[in-house]
């Protein structure tokens, strides 16, 4: 942990007093305030570590984290929230949950002005557009953001130069084009995938489904689209990089997180779309055969660099509506969520929220990434927060699997895929 001096905690977006507010010195001071999150990855730990000892220090509040398995983490939310259950202070959430938790949320607008209204420094223009679309839920902004990932294009310039390419691909005629260049079995592929069945396989297609123009379902009429022509042309044109064309590492149908990160230290392929923060350990010269080959663009577009297009997830801090001490819950996300904390947050492993973090020049030097990663946020398609979006995942998972390995065709799959979606959304009461 960081030890700092009073002085400093009180400098730059501390300098306002905690205790000088008359609404947190009229409401009392609890012993401390209970957050909810998950523990996968180690993004969290200047949230931990530096942050949480620091609010202590200046409020003599303690931050208690119950940091759980991404399963245990949402059930716990669902009970706690459903119970309507005064013993969460702090909830941390991500896109793929905002339909069933906001109805326990306050409305972060209001957290939103109380905030600045304590910090005029906080900036909230700072936020990425993306963040912002992705923290809210129905039009109504119910968290604040913490950490936003997006899918980009990694890519290995020497491989690149050596094969005559001067450029990242902008289109998807040049992505293939430049995949067939580069392909180099069976020591090196030209493309790593998140192919096995899971999780996963959303985040690595949707960067092609949104940049080739193609939806997934309207949550209001029910109308669906992921078997319409676009969506169609996007799937054919992933699945048949490893089915047909060969250009994919094979034994990518058994990679998730980890083996896309290994893949990559490995120098088992040349170029991928994945977690823009995954650039740090692609890239890192400890553990990567590959360290400093690495280079970074946002994914090609269909026929143009313009049509551009890829996912954005991440995680937000929200205080819920049965908080005891929802005024300290709002210090301190206000404090996690500030430039300075964000920008530490960064060295220590998390992907922040702010342009003028991501863009900054040191952190573009020693990063690689991050203003390519603010570049894709600012257009990014959220992952879609409806509560029925998790069963619609679940049955688009197989069809791109049998896709990628030529059991199906794209619009055999996505048809099949469209049917069950109907039937999902009609018992779930979404559009006529």
């Amino acid at each position: 942990m960081i030890r700092m001096s009073r002085r400093a905690a009180l400098s730059g977006t501390l300098a306002t007093s905690l205790l000088a507010t008359p609404r947190l010195r009229a409401q009392g001071k609890p012993e401390k305030l209970v957050y909810i999150g998950d523990n996968q990855g180690g993004w969290k730990r200047a949230l931990v570590e530096e942050v949480a000892p620091a609010f202590e220090k200046e409020t003599g509040i303690r931050i208690e984290f119950t940091l759980l398995p991404t399963d245990a983490w949402r059930t716990r939310l669902k009970a706690e929230m459903g119970a309507r259950s005064t013993g969460v202070d702090i909830a941390q959430w991500s896109p793929q949950m905002g339909g069933w938790m906001a109805p326990h949320l306050v409305d972060h607008e209001e957290v939103l002005a109380k905030i600045q209204q304590r910090d005029p420094q906080f900036n909230w223009d700072d936020f990425l557009a993306g963040t912002k679309k992705a923290a809210a839920y129905d039009g109504r902004l119910i968290g604040i953001p913490y950490r936003i990932t997006t899918g980009i294009l990694h890519y290995q310039r020497p491989i690149f130069e050596r094969a005559g390419v001067s450029q990242p691909p902008q289109t998807f005629a040049e992505f293939l084009e430049v995949a067939q260049k580069v392909n180099g079995p069976p020591d090196r592929y030209a493309v790593g995938i998140m192919g096995k069945q899971g999780s996963g396989t959303y985040t690595s297609f949707a960067s092609w489904l949104y940049s080739a123009g193609g939806q997934l379902v309207d949550f209001k009429t029910g109308e669906v689209f992921i078997n319409q022509t676009k969506a169609v042309e996007a799937l054919r044109f992933y699945a048949e990089m490893m089915a047909k064309h060969k250009v994919v590492v094979p034994e990518a149908t058994t990679w998730e997180y980890d083996e896309i990160i290994g893949g990559g230290q490995r120098d088992r392929y040349a170029m991928a779309q994945t977690f823009a923060p995954y650039g740090s350990l692609i890239n890192d010269p400890t553990v990567s055969k590959t360290a400093g080959n690495w280079a970074w663009a946002i994914v090609p577009g269909h026929t143009d660099i313009e049509q551009s297009r890829t996912w954005i997830d991440g995680h937000f801090l929200s205080v819920p509506r049965y908080a005891k001490n929802p005024d300290w819950s709002i210090e301190f996300i206000r404090m996690a969520c500030s430039q300075r904390w964000q920008r530490r947050s960064m060295e220590r492993g998390n992907a922040p929220p702010r342009g003028s973090v991501l863009r900054d020049s040191d952190m573009a030097a020693k990063y690689g990434w991050s203003p390519v990663a603010a570049k894709a946020i600012e257009t990014g398609v959220p992952t879609p927060s409806h509560p029925v979006f998790d069963s619609l995942e679940l049955t688009l998972r197989p069809a791109i699997s049998q896709c990628l390995i030529g059991e199906r065709t794209a619009q055999q799959a996505l048809d099949e895929v469209a049917a069950d979606w109907r039937r999902t959304l009609r018992r779930a009461g979404v559009g006529r």
